[in-house]
């Protein structure tokens, strides 16, 4: 489908992508959470072909975000690397499931994930800051593929001033999730962050931040092998990629300045709040596609 490449529809894109790039910046994942139903509900693009643009968008913001916590020593790089290869594999799954599935029932799929995703932020919103001051994560006791591939780790956290060791635990259950994280990927173009994050944060006693760092390293390869078949089923518009991507990795890398100077509380905050008011976006817009119903467009469609 050709693209009308109007200079309202490159300015709206690219600053729709810029703050995509910031957001996932500072909450690990790739900018495809707010890319997606920008292009969906605001310019009316067709849902696999914003899925598409979307994962060429974290690929380059997994980039600009990810070397930058490596710098910073936040990024767990033996995790990461452990739990890419369940990610991987979910992720051709969810690529083979996009192309068949309709447009409605993504967008509740969706819908569903990032309603959840806000709930369990909501009930864990002062947790880390709280685990943080007394020495939480550090006390949790490794089982035996953590201890066996050595997967703890530390990092300095500006906002609290202190050096934060963790041992990581449940990796079994990291590995799982983080398989349906990469099934999301493929099917969703958010490149599988939100759950893995979630998945670290609250069942691999990863503190926030790190688990942030680590997703944001992670979902560029994610994506990239997600929007392989989007390329050979011709889904890819490069008009449409080529301000996104430039657009997320500006706010990716004003992003990364930033996370580490904040609290965990505030980051989580900022994910309920837009997970709410997105979600809210898509379910209506499934809803007008499939039944005809008009709900209330609160500004996102």
């Amino acid at each position: 489908m050709p693209i009308a490449y109007s200079t309202h529809f490159l300015l709206v894109l690219f600053a729709a992508s810029v703050c995509a790039g910031l957001l996932g910046a500072l909450l690990g994942v790739g900018g495809g959470i707010l890319i997606v139903p920008t292009m969906v509900l605001l310019l009316h693009l067709p849902m696999k072909v914003a899925v598409a643009a979307s994962l060429v968008s974290v690929i380059a913001t997994s980039n600009a975000g990810g070397s930058s916590y490596v710098d910073q020593h936040i990024t767990n790089l033996r995790l990461g690397m452990f739990l890419e290869m369940a990610t991987t594999a979910g992720a051709l799954c969810g690529s083979v499931l996009a192309l068949y599935l309709q447009d409605w029932i993504m967008l509740l799929v969706f819908a569903a994930m990032i309603a959840w995703l806000a709930l369990s932020a909501l009930r864990t919103r002062q947790r880390d800051d709280l685990r943080i001051r007394n020495n939480d994560f550090a006390l949790a006791q490794p089982d035996a593929l953590s201890r066996y591939f050595d997967l703890r780790g530390s990092y300095h956290d500006a906002a609290a001033g202190r050096e934060v060791e963790y041992v990581v635990n449940g990796t079994w259950h990291g590995v799982l999730v983080s398989w349906v994280a990469g099934v999301s990927s493929g099917l969703l173009g958010i490149g599988g962050g939100l759950l893995k994050v979630s998945a670290m944060n609250n069942s691999m006693n990863v503190p926030m931040k790190a688990a942030v760092a680590t997703s944001k390293l992670m979902i560029g390869v994610t994506a990239a092998v997600g929007s392989i078949l989007f390329f050979l089923a011709g889904l890819i518009q490069f008009p449409v990629v080529a301000p996104v991507a430039l657009g997320t990795t500006l706010g990716a890398t004003l992003g990364t300045m930033l996370m580490n100077r904040l609290h965990s509380a505030a980051l989580k905050t900022i994910f309920i709040a837009l997970m709410v008011y997105i979600a809210y976006g898509m379910v209506a817009k499934a809803l007008l596609l499939r039944f005809g119903m008009h709900l209330p467009s609160l500004g996102v469609g």
